[in-house]
């Protein structure tokens, strides 16, 4: 109850679309209600006649022909014959007494084509209201239902982008696109029904129950019997259902997870002949799923015939013992008994639609459960309070005995100490798993250390704020990421407002103007998911190009030529060394070509600095940089 009274509160900011919808359900019913009241009165006309003056006219015939030549008795008084226990029943039942004088009046008092004539003109009022009410709360519970998914969607998808990157590390990507997706989809489907449907329809049955007990309580108590066995047998579908359903939702999300992989390697799975393999995985995935899913299906198709079943069972006594309170007690009018026949078999439709909405919102609270676990996944970078800006970088950065773990008791840094002057360029060297890019992902707030701090001109990082942070920052990582859009737009993202002039720049100082001008349409270009129409030499190039653009004074340089060739490194190197005069860079390389002309070097082994200086220096000691060098350089 509390997942869905939560879920409910994504509809309070459309709290007065929710009303009017409301209201337009309300009218609905009332409708219906009165549509079903109208029966009593139709067939009084339409088998008896009205009170009015035609029905004083003899029927042709010698009066002769009737023991003492009476006039035949009344239409009412053949009715009354028929049923004497409904002698002095008031003609319109269940109706309020002012509308049942009104009705009267205008209907059976009135010749029969009269009474008919307003009968269908009342009756088309009536079904028109009805349905232009019907019509309204459906646009209206359509734009409440969707503005709470869209809420809901953007808020997830926000909280994923607040997370930490160890939250990723962890998951799927596919699993997680099935929160955003189809976990949302079954969260839809629970609001529409929830609302809609579940009101809608409560008060449509209640009306339709409101006519069967003022018609006979005593056929009404007696159908009523079978309710609460079919209501426990509905309960029970609808725990078991969401049962099934967490198990298919899980199982869709395994299925994502394959496709997403696929997809992104899909040249790997090419170039290792895996196609089969693949497609065996996935189908193994897809069957899991189809199993999970028709299981759910099972349970779920069993709601409405059981509801309906049990409906039909009500009608088939009621009939039984209805027809014996006509035939044999005379207890009941005919108009009364074909009145509470039709309301009771009204209630069949709501009721089946009543146990739809029970499964669907079972579906729906097994999805939110999962939505709202991951919203209160908490996010461990953040700002602290009274955390403040960081002002713009004047001196210093120091690393100042930074430890830090992924898991605890596997340290990965342990108490690494430096310093990073402004203007000057700082390299990382070590090797695979030493620590180097942990300890950039530190600088950036990716990651907080375990122990120890890292501070910009005397302010520890976790005292300032992140925005402030990474707004100095400008990163190009080992694994170059671009986004299925246009070269521009590629360029300007972290500077979506900036001129077509300094995209230009940008790339020209990244050696990639001229190969961008050959592309089709030139900077306007779609490159494809993750820039798959671009050679690893440009993506790195144009990845480049966006953190030049950014401008920022400090530099984070994580393998930034790695997927270049010797001429492409070479123009790179050429306008990093030109952008880099007055600039704090901080750089990652294994080939240590690219960090020979470095202001420092520190080599980190086993998460620790076990050395620092310049080239030349390092070069002239026995040590971890000189073994590298000697791998690298040396025949």
């Amino acid at each position: 109850m509390g997942t869905y009274l939560r879920l409910l509160s994504y509809l309070r900011p459309y709290s007065g679309r929710l009303a009017a919808a409301l209201a337009c359900m309300l009218l609905y019913a009332a409708m219906s209600a009165v549509s079903l009241g109208m029966i009593s009165p139709l067939m009084r006309v339409l088998f008896e006649g009205g009170s009015g003056p035609a029905n004083a006219v003899a029927p042709a015939g010698p009066a002769a022909e009737r023991p003492g030549g009476a006039d035949p008795p009344p239409a009412g008084a053949r009715a009354s014959a028929a049923a004497p226990g409904a002698e002095g029943a008031p003609r319109l039942i269940g109706w309020p007494r002012p509308l049942r004088a009104w009705a009267g009046r205008t209907l059976l008092d009135a010749r029969p084509l009269v009474a008919l004539g307003r009968l269908c003109v009342l009756i088309l009022v009536v079904l028109l209201v009805k349905n232009l009410a019907d019509y309204l709360q459906a646009f209206l519970m359509v734009f409440v239902e969707q503005a709470a998914i869209r809420d809901l969607r953007s808020q997830l998808f926000a909280h994923l982008q607040s997370l930490p990157l160890s939250f990723f590390h962890g998951r799927r990507t596919g699993t997680l696109v099935s929160r955003v997706t189809n976990d949302i989809e079954y969260l839809r489907a629970s609001l529409a029904a929830g609302i809609s449907n579940l009101v809608k329809d409560s008060l449509t049955l209640l009306g339709c129950l409101v006519w069967v007990f003022v018609v006979s309580w005593k056929l009404a108590l007696i159908s009523l019997v079978i309710v609460p066995p079919a209501a426990l047998t509905l309960a029970a579908i609808g725990r078991k259902m969401r049962q099934r359903s967490s198990s298919a939702q899980e199982r869709m999300g395994d299925l994502t997870s394959i496709l997403q992989e696929t997809i992104v390697g899909a040249r790997v799975v090419q170039a290792f002949g895996m196609e089969r393999f693949e497609s065996a995985r996935f189908d193994a995935a897809n069957g899991s799923f189809f199993r999970a899913f028709v299981h759910l299906r099972r349970i779920s198709a069993a709601a409405r015939p059981v509801s309906e079943y049990a409906i039909v069972l009500v009608a088939v006594a009621v009939l039984w013992l209805g027809g014996r309170e006509i035939f044999v007690h005379r207890s009941i009018a005919p108009q009364q008994f074909v009145l509470f026949v039709t309301a009771l078999l009204s209630t069949l439709s709501p009721i089946k639609s009543l146990a739809e909405v029970n499964a669907n919102v079972q579906q729906g609270m097994a999805a939110a459960t999962r939505v709202f676990g991951l919203l209160d996944t908490p996010s461990t970078i953040v700002d602290r309070p009274g955390a403040r800006p960081l002002a713009k970088f004047r001196d210093l950065i120091r690393y100042q005995d930074v430890s830090f773990e992924y898991k605890p008791g596997f340290p990965v840094l342990s108490g690494v100490s430096f310093d990073i002057r402004r203007g000057e360029v700082v390299a990382l060297v070590g090797s695979s798993g030493a620590g180097k890019s942990t300890a950039m992902d530190l600088l950036a707030r990716f990651y907080d250390p375990t122990s120890g701090r890292i501070t910009i001109d005397g302010l520890d990082l976790q005292e300032g704020t992140l925005a402030s942070l990474r707004g100095q920052l400008g990163i190009v990582t080992q694994e170059t990421l671009l986004f299925h859009d246009t070269v521009r737009r590629n360029i300007a993202y972290g500077r979506p407002d900036a001129e077509d002039r300094e995209v230009r720049e940008a790339a020209e100082a990244a050696h990639s103007h001229s190969w961008i001008a050959r592309l089709p349409q030139g900077y306007d270009t779609v490159i494809g998911e993750r820039g798959t129409k671009l050679s690893g030499g440009e993506r790195q190039r144009l990845a480049i190009a966006r953190a030049l653009l950014k401008n920022p004074p400090i530099l984070l340089l994580d393998e930034a030529t790695s997927s270049l060739d010797t001429e492409s490194e070479r123009l790179v190197q050429e306008a990093l060394e030109r952008l880099m005069r007055n600039r704090t860079v901080l750089v990652i390389a294994h080939r240590l070509s690219t960090v020979q002309h470095a202001d420092r070097i520190v080599v980190l082994e086993r998460g620790r600095v076990v050395a620092s200086g310049t080239h030349a220096e390092l070069i002239a000691q026995e040590g971890l940089y000189r073994r590298l060098y000697d791998l690298q350089f040396v025949a």
